[in-house]
């Protein structure tokens, strides 16, 4: 083969690979819609890593293989800078508190976004569900003050999804906040666990929470953080609050509350998280 038959190869490769490209793009397109209706980073490294092994995979040609390496990575960087075109001017909204500086949180968390600072937790909260803004940034609890209240009300009775929590440092303290949004995490099934975030009342008779730590269990989930939080207008009854981590699954949301509902008064799923968001980013 001569230098212009190579050539001619390599163009109607690349006319191919073109074609390739915009339905590629087109579908980071579309991850970039569904992580800025949830308030999603862009970055996963984790994702990234796992990807660029499992496809050099397909390489047979050692020699090869770096170069394909590269093309990957490089890739990637490009569908990272459109998701970012895309998703640039999310409204995030947050609130000032004595348990934590929610601007700055906000503005570690979204960067480059436009960031609306309300004057309480329910303000910001309501500008979410009100459509005023996409996400809400909003603390769950500090290393020094501990839970707050406020915000598992809000959860317990309103309508938004966590879709991760972010661990933020300031002044010597770590604050956990929840990001909201209008719309649920779905399922991730390429990631090995997943965290599914529940509130629930159980009945009132003897070993009634027993009842319902011993279904947790039974579904094969590994329990953090359970939580009580009085109930408003009723004495005396709570709501709990949990973290339960497991494998992931398409029906693990509807097996968990169908396994509790009959042990408990209600059950609410108030979030997923994949496991690229209990403090990290993707």
């Amino acid at each position: 083969m001569d230098l212009n038959e190579a050539r001619e190869k390599i163009n109607k490769i690349d006319t191919e690979m073109a074609k390739l490209f915009e339905q590629r793009m087109e579908a980071v397109r579309e991850v970039a819609e569904y992580k800025s209706a949830r308030g999603l980073p862009v970055e996963d490294l984790e994702r990234e890593q796992s990807l660029i092994e499992s496809m050099s995979a397909n390489i047979s040609d050692e020699e090869v293989r770096p170069f394909y390496v590269s093309f990957l990575q490089n890739t990637m960087d490009v569908s990272k800078n459109w998701q970012h075109s895309l998703i640039s001017g999310i409204r995030v909204a947050c609130a000032e508190d004595k348990y934590s500086d929610g601007t700055s949180a906000a503005e570690s968390i979204f960067p480059s976004e436009n960031i609306t600072t309300y004057g309480s937790f329910e303000e910001a909260y309501k500008a979410v569900e009100d459509g005023d803004c996409e996400v809400a940034v909003l603390p769950l609890e500090n290393s020094d003050k501990g839970d707050v209240g406020k915000v598992y009300d809000l959860l317990f009775e309103g309508s938004l999804h966590v879709n991760s929590i972010k661990a933020v440092e300031t002044d010597g303290s770590t604050t956990r906040y929840a990001v909201l949004s209008r719309a649920a995490n779905e399922a991730d099934t390429d990631k090995d666990t997943e965290r599914i975030l529940v509130m629930f009342r159980v009945k009132d008779e003897v070993g009634g929470l027993a009842k319902a730590i011993n279904v947790i269990s039974a579904y094969g989930y590994n329990m953090h953080g359970l939580r009580p939080r009085p109930i408003k207008d009723v004495p005396w009854h709570y709501f709990f609050y949990v973290e339960l981590e497991g494998k992931s699954s398409p029906d693990s949301e509807e097996r968990i509350v169908r396994g509790l509902s009959a042990a408990c008064l209600s059950v609410k799923i108030v979030g997923r998280l994949t496991d690229d968001s209990f403090g990290a980013g993707r």
